[in-house]
């Protein structure tokens, strides 16, 4: 009976973990500017690929288990980060092409800061 359970219950978690993947790769793909397909790229790497691991459950395995455990704990450490600094090195493409329009962090024609 629990084995009935661990497998539907890991078989959701597959499902809606490639279906958010899935939307996130459309947004990726058709979004206008960096900042827009990191936002459709954070649902990729939040929910999607953390529901995609967890639903490792479902093969009752202790190392399999127990290596997904450990990939989502990496992936939920690491991917804040990462689109904090893509975030970051696009504002500042964007400030020293001088066409941001943000203050700071920019050269001026002489290539001087």
């Amino acid at each position: 009976m629990i084995s009935v359970l661990l497998d539907v219950v890991g078989g959701v978690l597959l499902l809606v973990g490639l279906l958010l993947l899935t939307i996130s790769l459309v947004g990726v793909l058709r979004l206008p500017d960096t900042y827009h397909q990191l936002h459709a790229q954070g649902l990729a790497t939040g929910p999607g690929v953390i529901a995609v691991l967890a639903s490792s459950i479902a093969t009752e395995n202790a190392t399999i288990i127990t290596f997904a455990v450990l990939a989502i704990a990496f992936v939920a450490l690491t991917s804040p980060v990462s689109s904090h600094a893509i975030a970051r090195a696009a504002h500042r493409r964007r400030n020293s092409a001088g066409t941001g329009g943000g203050t700071g962090g920019g050269m001026d024609s002489a290539g001087e800061a």
